[in-house]
């Protein structure tokens, strides 16, 4: 039945202006899945050709058209795959020195760089830490993103002399949850603070592979921070197709992120911080308590207006 009321609610949303960094996540997840869904259509596109080619005829022969559109199929292929995927980015420039951010992209030699990600975003960066240091967002913001993954225990907490470390399980209850196709349907997953600007997530794979996505970010003014995304990887993976994937789960993540970082960012840093203290008995908000006993105020001097 014809509801008018829900209607003009939807075209009253859809109408809203958004803002910068939801376009253009928007835009990078219809760009990064038509080019992931254009590989198979193409391939299959080729075999149907190359089986129409060979396959027996009335005369007997092999049919040259049948084989001229699958080599232009397999050509087409080619370059679509070697083209691969051109994320677009909100980016503004680091505000780190120039060694620092060298030794921070080589941070983990022993892993293959795969994709990175920049964005300029409008809420304190104390959100930011808050919300990759809290693991129950992985169960409630990212829901969809990630199949209804359960962060079942803490099995390993440490302090270090720059941040500490957490050791969590993970378990993906559905088994047609996309993950299974790089990892165990029950693994202990690392998070890490290397520093005040800089988060580790560590993701163990199949045959002692894994992925590691390290998160930096930098408060800009009182209002906005700049979060950089970098992934790793020794996945024996295409490369270009990896990439994509990756892109894919970051962009979708993120795009996830954006209404709760808005909710975050009502509450000053103040009442952030007061968190820890509010969840001492919560294990999983172990690693933002250890944030906030090494870097409260760290960051409120070198803010520029």
């Amino acid at each position: 039945m014809f509801q008018p009321e829900k209607f003009q609610a939807y075209l009253t949303e859809i109408s809203e202006p958004r803002s910068p960094v939801e376009d253009t996540l928007k835009r990078n997840i219809f760009k990064c899945s038509i080019w992931l869904l254009g590989i198979p259509a193409i391939l299959y596109g080729a075999i149907d050709r190359g089986i129409a080619a060979f396959s027996k005829s009335s005369t007997g022969t092999v049919e040259v058209s049948n084989i001229s559109y699958c080599m232009i199929a397999l050509v087409l292929l080619l370059v679509w795959v070697f083209m691969g995927f051109m994320p677009e980015e909100h980016q503004e420039p680091l505000r780190l020195e120039e060694t620092e951010w060298k030794y921070t992209a080589k941070q983990k030699p022993n892993l293959e760089f795969i994709a990175e990600q920049s964005f300029r975003l409008p809420f304190p960066y104390i959100c930011q830490i808050y919300h990759l240091l809290n693991l129950k967002h992985l169960e409630e913001i990212h829901r969809f993103s990630l199949g209804n993954l359960r962060v079942m225990k803490v099995s390993h907490f440490r302090e270090t002399h720059s941040g500490g470390q957490l050791r969590f399980k993970t378990m993906l209850d559905s088994p047609f949850n996309v993950l299974r196709m790089w990892r165990d349907p029950s693994v202990d997953v690392d998070l890490t603070i290397h520093a005040p600007h800089q988060i580790e997530l560590k993701v163990p794979a199949y045959r002692q592979k894994s992925i590691k996505v390290l998160f930096t970010v930098i408060p800009l003014n009182g209002q906005e921070h700049q979060l950089h995304i970098q992934m790793f990887s020794d996945l024996q993976w295409p490369r270009e197709l990896l990439r994509a994937i990756l892109l894919l789960a970051s962009s979708l993540t993120l795009l996830e992120d954006l209404p709760y970082l808005n909710q975050l960012s009502k509450r000053n840093l103040t009442s952030s911080y007061a968190y820890a203290t509010e969840g001492q008995t919560s294990q999983t908000m172990q690693l933002f308590r250890r944030y906030t006993q090494l870097y409260k105020g760290y960051w409120e001097k070198r803010i520029m207006p």
